[in-house]
């Protein structure tokens, strides 16, 4: 029963870290965050007693421009398409590339309501990412309200966390196999996850959890702009539920998640690398690279498996995201955040918007 207990709690320090897949953050009531002696974070509404709470700051406006050494060069082999039409879409590459001519600021406007602004996140607390750019900050702090993924409270949290544990007798090397498992042992280690932990893992948590950055006690870009949005008294909504994302990873066949784990452990030297690039990008203001970033990572891993993962993450959702950002839209003077992969390509938010009616453009 305590492994399980510590189960839960690092899958939920995991949650809150999740890089480019879940944004997790709290309602406007607090979520305390502090580690014992044993080294494992804890989550709740209402501060310990004895231990030290790592406080979320509310970073103030920024003037600073990044140096040309912290703006990334372009990929030297040469870009594909933003992403490419998906057949019978009706969709060109013209089309996909358009959606791309800018950074991760837009404004959106329709006839006779107040402009509104969309926001592309990425879900990570490094520095370079939640310092806020001007144009961002000021943004934010003239909307009316703040919406973004999901904002689930602390027991949503925790029912997500373990959502990611096998409950059905089985424990992760069964599910595996022993030579698939005993890389993932190594793996881990490096995460001071006990290996009783380990083998109660579904193998897309254990996938996830590799695929990001070590879990971090500081506030992801996504908490902080909803932290700064609730200190200025603004009302907040999510577009998904906790449920809706977590279908995302739970629909997922145990075929293509044992295939996106062995891709995953494959991947793990290059990571390091490919994250720092992905943060530098993103404090350049360059979704171009981003996507450039991410397209050939998927390239690297071309699969069934991968393909259909990606379709369930991204594609799927921005329609379901659209559906629900328009009420917002209708009454203006919006802020609206989600994952800077949801904005690109014929089947990105930036495209759906324009097809529906709206005009996109950059702000910088």
């Amino acid at each position: 029963m305590n492994s399980i207990r510590r189960t839960c709690r690092f899958l939920l320090a995991a949650l809150l870290a999740v890089h480019l897949i879940l944004p997790i953050a709290p309602c406007p009531a607090d979520i305390y965050r502090w580690q014992d002696e044993q080294g494992y974070w804890h989550f709740s509404d209402s501060p310990p007693s004895n231990a030290p709470i790592k406080e979320a700051p509310i970073p103030d406006r920024d003037t600073r421009r990044p140096a040309p050494s912290e703006v990334p060069p372009r990929m030297q082999s040469a870009p594909g398409p933003a992403a490419a039409p998906a057949p019978g879409s009706g969709a060109d590459e013209a089309s996909g590339a358009a959606t791309i001519q800018g950074g991760l600021l837009w404004q959106v406007s329709q006839k006779g309501v107040a402009p509104s602004h969309l926001l592309g996140t990425i879900h990570s607390a490094d520095p370079r990412v939640v310092r806020l750019r001007p144009p961002v900050a000021r943004a934010l702090d003239r909307s009316e309200r703040f919406i973004m993924e999901m904002v689930p409270d602390g027991t949503v949290m925790a029912e997500l966390a373990t959502s990611m544990l096998i409950t059905d007798g089985r424990d992760l090397e069964a599910l595996v196999g022993d030579t698939l498992y005993r890389q993932v042992q190594k793996a881990t280690a490096d995460f001071g996850l006990p290996e009783a932990a380990v083998r109660a893992m579904k193998p897309w948590a254990v996938m996830t959890l590799l695929s990001m950055p070590k879990p971090s006690a500081d506030p992801i870009l996504d908490l902080v702009l909803h932290q700064r949005a609730t200190a200025a008294g603004k009302s907040t909504a999510g577009l998904e539920t906790a449920q809706e994302q977590l279908a995302v990873f739970d629909g997922i066949s145990m075929s293509d998640q044992i295939d996106l784990l062995k891709m995953t452990l494959a991947q793990l030297p290059e990571l390091p690398g490919f994250f720092d690039r992905l943060i530098q990008a993103y404090a350049a203001d360059d979704l171009r690279t981003i996507v450039d970033l991410s397209e050939t990572y998927q390239r690297q891993n071309d699969s069934e498996a991968v393909q259909r993962f990606s379709r369930r993450l991204n594609d799927e959702r921005n329609h379901r995201m659209l559906a629900r950002m328009t009420a917002y839209l209708r009454q203006g003077n919006s802020f609206i955040a989600v994952g800077a992969l949801h904005l690109s390509g014929p089947s990105g938010l930036l495209q759906l918007l324009r097809e529906n009616g709206y005009t996109v453009t950059p702000t910088r």
